[in-house]
């Protein structure tokens, strides 16, 4: 259930940040790199990272800071509008249940002030978000002791896309998913998939050999640690929309063309994808949830080190992934903007 209270200091406190896209933004490249190309990249998580612009990766879950409501009534408004947002393969039961627990019980860790939960030992427990009002108590496998299946539950409380994957025939499968920040992809299509036909359209990946490495990554991923990686790629809409899904292509499909048509390449937003790994310890599924970031490039040009590095990555990106990535046909005008020209 959702209680309407006085928020308590702690949320007063939390939220009342201001919102700079730049002091949480994972940024995606090295300092001394020039030119990018597709590789598995991963890192341990929970690890901090200081940037140019502030730091990044202290958590699992970045909640957001004042931003972390706006997105929360944002993806619950998607998932009450359209259901299919949701997807669980048959037999994945157990491992929603398992990625819920794990969750509450970091993000409770992570968050003490803001988020709790309660353990009574007998498979009972009492989850409490003071941000979003949440206060609910389940029974670990019982469907009936919350409002949602246990993983769309979890999604409305994180800003994460989340994603389970699962072993057969020798492959992993996407089996189940809430994904409501799509980046021109679809969840209810990729659900059931396999890691080598979700990234077939991906440039070079089969090609080169990085989807056959990323997999026996994650078939190797050990339970007592957390990975996580970077991506990164210049959004399908020149607002801060997270949700450019394939769902609501007529809402964004014009968003790009008029930007360029009107040459206002500030608008232009980087979006970033921190990806974080995850084998979960009573099913053995691993997850690969998604947190999207972005950053307008008229934020990006406050910090004018990132602003050269990035004009620098999208001027030298080979023709095949600046297509795939979207930008190709505008890619000069954004290089000339980023540089002052």
């Amino acid at each position: 259930m959702t209680t309407e209270a006085i928020p308590p200091a702690s949320t007063r406190d939390y939220l009342s940040g201001p919102v700079d896209h730049l002091s949480n933004l994972p940024w995606p490249f090295p300092d001394d790199l020039e030119e990018f190309s597709y590789s598995v990249n991963v890192e341990p998580a929970r690890i901090p990272r200081r940037t140019r612009g502030g730091e990044w990766g202290r958590h699992l879950v970045d909640l957001g800071g004042a931003e972390y409501p706006e997105m929360m009534a944002e993806r619950r408004r998607i998932l009450d509008n359209d259901p299919s947002r949701a997807r669980v393969g048959a037999g994945m039961e157990v491992a929603c249940w398992d990625l819920l627990l794990y969750y509450l019980r970091d993000l409770s860790i992570s968050y003490p002030d803001l988020m709790h939960l309660d353990e009574y030992g007998d498979g009972r427990f009492h989850w409490r978000n003071e941000i979003l009002g949440t206060d609910q108590e389940f029974v670990l496998g019982a469907p009936d002791s919350l409002p949602y299946g246990p993983m769309e539950f979890l999604a409305r409380e994180v800003p994460d896309d989340l994603l389970l994957v699962t072993e057969r025939d020798g492959h992993l499968y996407f089996d189940a998913g809430v994904v409501t920040f799509a980046a021109a992809w679809s969840v209810s299509f990729d659900v059931g998939m396999d890691m080598y036909d979700i990234h077939a359209p991906v440039p070079r990946m089969l090609r080169e050999g990085i989807v056959a490495r990323a997999e026996q990554f994650l078939r190797r991923l050990p339970a007592d640690q957390v990975y996580r990686r970077v991506n990164w790629t210049l959004s399908a809409s020149d607002s801060h929309k997270l949700d450019v899904s394939l769902e609501e292509l007529p809402a964004w499909a014009g968003d790009v063309p008029g930007m360029v048509a009107d040459g206002d390449f500030a608008r232009a937003r980087l979006r970033i994808e921190l990806e974080h790994f995850v084998r979960l310890p009573m099913s053995g599924a691993v997850t690969f949830n998604i947190r999207t970031f972005m950053a307008s490039l008229e934020d990006v040009k406050r910090i004018p080190e990132w602003a050269d590095q990035l004009a620098t990555v999208i001027e030298t990106l080979g023709e095949d992934i600046a297509a795939y990535k979207g930008f190709l046909d505008y890619r000069d005008s954004v290089v000339a903007y980023l540089r002052g020209q």
